[in-house]
């Protein structure tokens, strides 16, 4: 069976083959041209890809500044692969934040996919800085401790605002205060230190001296202070002072003509008191009375007011005085009929010179003559010769 075909059918055939191969072959080039584009489109070089971000807060800490996008106190840094950084603008804050007194915000800021936190601390009621004072003692040997009395630590907020703290901080270096020496004393309180200064007011002596100026008869007591003893400590540049709270190594009793050479001790120093005793022995004294009778006292006192007698006569009263004395009544001999005889008192401190003899004993007195007066004796007033005794001596 033969089958018709128009001329050139065949030639025609080919060529429509030949062409819509050509086609597919355009497009699928096309294709990787553009894949490749677009993968070279897509791929970003190491210079702008960012590996991390960080920032900075260097604005106002003030309360109530508000920590968001407009705050130009944050500095936001781009750190990228391949190892060069830069500063960046265009970071957003997403939870904003209000500084509060004394309290730390964190806020989140974001660049493109990169994010990173900041902590902000409002200095608002922070404290600022500490300093101390020191009213306490200041002499030599005092230490100074977080115990010491006197010692005040103070916080100094921002604003200038001062407040005494009553507990928490402490000295760092205990110290003990020195002659002549400007000690400073460290102390800490939380994070913040400061240096307190003291002059201690003790200065060092260059010479100790002492001067008596009380009674040196016999029975006197010189001990740690008595006000008749002053004591002057002399400094090195000039100067001197009298001072108290000094002490003698130990106490005296002055005796008759005994001498006396007493330490004196005040800090560190030490120098010599010399005391002599102005009463004359016993043995001295009575030597040194005259020896006079009843007439010639009570008829011609003033010939022997205030000098220092001699009388014999027997004890025939004792009156106990309420400061301790005793007065005794003597009765004196007078001449051989009997008509120059008297009575005599004698104020005697027993205390000095031994116990008083009894009544009845026949005694020397040895004393000052003080004149003629009146005392009761058997309950009738009468005058007669009075004395201070020294010496009542049993004979």
């Amino acid at each position: 069976m033969n089958r018709d075909r128009a001329p050139n059918e065949g030639t025609k055939t080919s060529f429509g083959q030949s062409h819509r191969t050509g086609w597919i072959i355009a497009a699928a080039a096309l294709l990787i041209a553009a894949a490749a584009a677009v993968f070279l489109a897509v791929r970003t070089p190491d210079s702008r890809i960012i590996d991390h971000i960080t920032a900075k807060y260097t604005g106002s800490t003030r309360a109530g500044v508000v920590l968001d996008d407009h705050n130009n106190g944050f500095t936001v840094t781009a750190h990228f692969k391949d190892g060069h950084d830069e500063n960046v603008t265009g970071w957003t804050i997403t939870s904003p934040q209000t500084l509060k007194n004394a309290q730390k915000s964190v806020v989140t800021i974001t660049y493109r996919k990169a994010s990173t936190q900041c902590e902000v601390q409002c200095t608002t009621g922070m404290i600022q800085a500490i300093t101390a004072e020191y009213d306490g003692e200041t002499t030599a040997g005092t230490a100074i401790t977080d115990a010491t009395p006197g010692l005040h630590v103070y916080v100094i907020r921002d604003g200038g605002s001062k407040m005494e703290l009553d507990k928490g901080w402490r000295v760092t270096n205990p110290t003990i205060l020195k002659k002549d020496t400007l000690s400073r004393v460290q102390i800490s309180y939380k994070e913040f230190n400061c240096t307190l200064s003291i002059q201690c007011t003790s200065r060092a002596i260059s010479r100790l001296s002492a001067s008596y100026s009380g009674s040196t008869e016999e029975g006197t007591v010189i001990g740690s202070g008595c006000k008749d003893v002053v004591v002057t400590a002399s400094y090195p540049d000039g100067t001197s002072e009298q001072v108290s709270g000094w002490t003698l190594a130990e106490s005296a009793i002055l005796a008759p003509k005994e001498r006396y050479l007493l330490e004196v001790h005040y800090e560190d120093s030490m120098c010599t008191l010399e005391v002599i005793c102005t009463t004359p022995t016993a043995a001295e004294f009575q030597s040194g009375c005259i020896s006079t009778g009843y007439a010639a006292l009570y008829h011609n006192p003033s010939h022997y007011i205030g000098s220092n007698i001699l009388v014999e006569g027997t004890i025939i009263e004792r009156r106990p005085n309420q400061d301790g004395s005793v007065e005794i009544f003597l009765e004196m001999q007078g001449d051989f009929l009997g008509f120059t005889k008297g009575t005599l008192c004698a104020s005697y401190t027993s205390t000095l010179h031994g116990d008083l003899p009894q009544k009845g004993a026949y005694v020397r007195a040895y004393g000052m003559f003080k004149g003629v007066e009146d005392r009761i004796l058997e309950d009738a007033s009468s005058s007669m010769p009075v004395m201070d005794a020294e010496y009542v001596i049993a004979v």
